[in-house]
């Protein structure tokens, strides 16, 4: 039994001498991982903190575009005409994007748009593989909005957010000469590999040829969201801004916002264009052209009823003021300067006019058939048709060409906008290559009165006649004065080369115009204005003719050029001339300090002239004596 005991005893001895070495090795073990698991630990919360931190972050937050606001667009005395409101806008993103086709199918009716269409849209998304925003429909309203907000469980990677869009204060009144701005397509996307899909971008006018100077700088914020990718709202996820974007520069234009009012309110609903620039500096003062349309549609979804007005059969959307019409009479000082310079006439010339003259077979009538023998002042003065036929016989289209060319015609006018037609200005070599003909002498004929062949823009024709009124100075048409802090010098003006007392004729004619022939609807009680009217015949056969008016003012110093054009308006005397009184009023009640100058200046002049009166009296009504009697030396 003791003996049992004492075996017993030592057997437990040597048992736990034989634990002993385990238990410690399994303590060294449990210290060794519990260490590991410390230092784990240290790494990751302590050293790796940020990391995880940002990580962390990544997983909760999404980056998305801060729109840079557009450079506002001013006119000259610093009245908006273009700038930005707060909008929302559908967004995707293209990094989460999966099941497009059904995303396509949820999406059609949140948005009241086609399947193809907004499938289209989710394809190029998801193929730009971009973790940052995708615009798909801008400008969204309430009812997209609440739409959105019942279904937005099923609409995986896609959320509303603030954006901004264009606003366009004056709509239809400046649509032509602003433009307008909407969504980059696919074509412009791939010239700009900048741009991202869904950027908004000048499309036409100013604002397509500013687009890189207004278009200013994106930012980019973080904003948080929940897990399913959704934004939350501002109240409890405030967003971090990683890069401030940058405002586009201001703009400062030379359109005179009252006159251009003036202008548009002058056509009514006419079909027309009216042009008016300052013949000094070139700036453009007012461009209207009607019908117009509302800018503001492409900032949005354009709906079947705005896309049939857009597209109407009256073309709104095309810019009158820069396609070519026939010019009808308004040429004519054209042809006048031509024959002057050619030696057909000359400045004492008189022509037997009547109602129009036979050639070839043909006969070429004047608008009336009042009879009588002119001088070339008085020719202008009446628009008579039978002497600039006469003049035509003794010229060749090059003459008139040329002529028309030196003041503006057949070229563009140097204006910032596109599409702009450089009319034409045939002769002989385009007849033959355009029509397989040779050139006729009743082509020259029609050609003289600015019929047929000829084309003139209402921009050109404000150009001209501001070169005229200048003496051969004829400016570069602009609108840019200032971006950002720049300002923009108006280019140098073409200097023609003349014969002064050629060009006087020609001047005294369209003063007479106003004063006491075709144009009277001008004429201002304290201001000069010199000017033609035209008709110009246009198809449709049977139609009303083109009504133009042309003009500048002060007839002595012009500040201001204007062109009307009326489509299919009848008479110039009577239609287009009147629209352009009210703009001239509107203009010179603005330049009283001017207006005052001129009066002055008119006043000193009537002093001395009245001084010599008595000296020269004798010899003057002996002049005019002569001049009565003197014929026509045309032939």
């Amino acid at each position: 039994m003791i003996v049992q005991e004492a075996a017993n005893s030592a057997a437990e001895a040597n048992l736990h001498r034989d634990l002993r070495p385990k238990v410690a090795m399994m303590c060294v073990l449990i210290a060794l991982c519990m260490g590991a698991l410390i230092a784990r630990l240290v790494f990751l919360q302590i050293l790796q903190f940020d990391y995880y931190k940002n990580q962390a972050i990544e997983n909760s937050t999404r980056v998305t575009f801060m729109r840079a606001p557009r450079g506002n667009i001013y006119d000259r005395y610093g009245n908006l005409l273009a700038t930005n409101k707060e909008s929302l806008s559908m967004i995707v993103i293209p990094a989460q994007l999966d099941d497009v086709k059904q995303l396509a199918k949820d999406l059609s009716p949140v948005l009241e748009s086609p399947y193809p269409k907004i499938l289209d849209l989710l394809i190029k998304a998801k193929a730009s593989g971009s973790v940052l925003p995708v615009v798909i429909e801008r400008d969204v309203d309430m009812a997209i909005v609440s739409r959105f907000l019942e279904h937005k469980l099923f609409l995986p990677a896609v959320d509303i957010m603030p954006d901004i869009s264009r606003s366009y204060p004056h709509a239809e009144i400046t649509a032509h000469m602003l433009g307008y701005c909407g969504q980059i397509t696919q074509a412009q996307l791939d010239r700009r590999p900048d741009r991202h899909m869904g950027d908004i971008v000048g499309q036409d006018g100013i604002e397509r040829l500013y687009d890189n100077q207004l278009r200013g700088v994106d930012g980019e914020q973080r904003v948080r969201v929940n897990a399913m990718g959704l934004s939350q709202s501002p109240e409890t996820s405030k967003p971090v801004i990683t890069k401030q974007a940058t405002a586009g520069k201001p703009l400062v234009v030379s359109i005179d916002l009252d006159l251009q009012k003036v202008a548009y309110d002058a056509l009514g609903d006419r079909s027309g264009a009216i042009v008016a620039c300052d013949p000094q500096t070139g700036e453009i003062l007012a461009m209207v052209s009607r019908p117009s349309f509302d800018p503001n549609v492409f900032t949005r979804k354009i709906t079947p009823d705005v896309w049939k007005k857009i597209n109407a059969p009256n073309h709104p959307l095309f810019n009158r003021a820069l396609s070519g019409f026939p010019p009808g009479s308004i040429w004519k000082p054209i042809t006048m300067l031509a024959a002057l310079e050619n030696h057909v006439v000359n400045p004492d010339t008189k022509l037997q006019v009547s109602g129009g003259i036979s050639l070839g077979g043909f006969f070429f009538g004047d608008w009336t058939r009042t009879s009588g023998l002119f001088d070339l002042v008085k020719c202008l003065a009446w628009s008579r048709d039978s002497a600039f036929y006469q003049m035509a016989l003794h010229m060749t289209p090059e003459m008139i060409k040329e002529w028309g060319q030196k003041f503006g015609a057949n070229r563009t006018t140097g204006v910032e906008l596109r599409h702009e037609s450089k009319g034409l200005v045939p002769d002989s070599a385009w007849k033959l290559l355009n029509y397989h003909e040779k050139w006729y002498p009743g082509n020259t004929l029609h050609m003289s009165i600015g019929q047929t062949y000829v084309q003139v823009t209402p921009t050109q024709a404000a150009r001209i006649y501001a070169g005229l009124g200048m003496k051969g100075q004829v400016p570069g048409l602009h609108f840019a004065m200032k971006i950002g802090d720049r300002q923009i010098p108006p280019p140098k003006p073409e200097k023609v080369k003349y014969h002064p007392e050629f060009l006087k004729v020609v001047l005294d004619g369209m003063k007479a115009v106003v004063a006491s022939g075709t144009g009277g609807a001008t004429k201002l009680g304290n201001v000069e204005v010199a000017g033609k009217t035209g008709s110009a015949e246009a198809p449709p056969v049977g139609s009303k003719t083109h009504a133009w008016f042309a003009c500048y003012a002060p007839a002595d110093r012009p500040r201001i050029a204007i062109a009307v054009f009326v489509e299919h308006g009848g008479h110039g005397g009577s239609t287009a001339a009147p629209m352009a009184k009210p703009i001239l009023e509107k203009f010179f009640s603005m330049s009283k300090p001017e207006l005052e100058a001129d009066a002055e200046k008119k006043a000193a002049d009537a002093k001395s002239a009245k001084s010599v009166k008595s000296a020269k009296g004798s010899k003057s009504a002996r002049n005019a004596r002569s001049a009565k009697t003197k014929t026509s030396a045309a032939h």
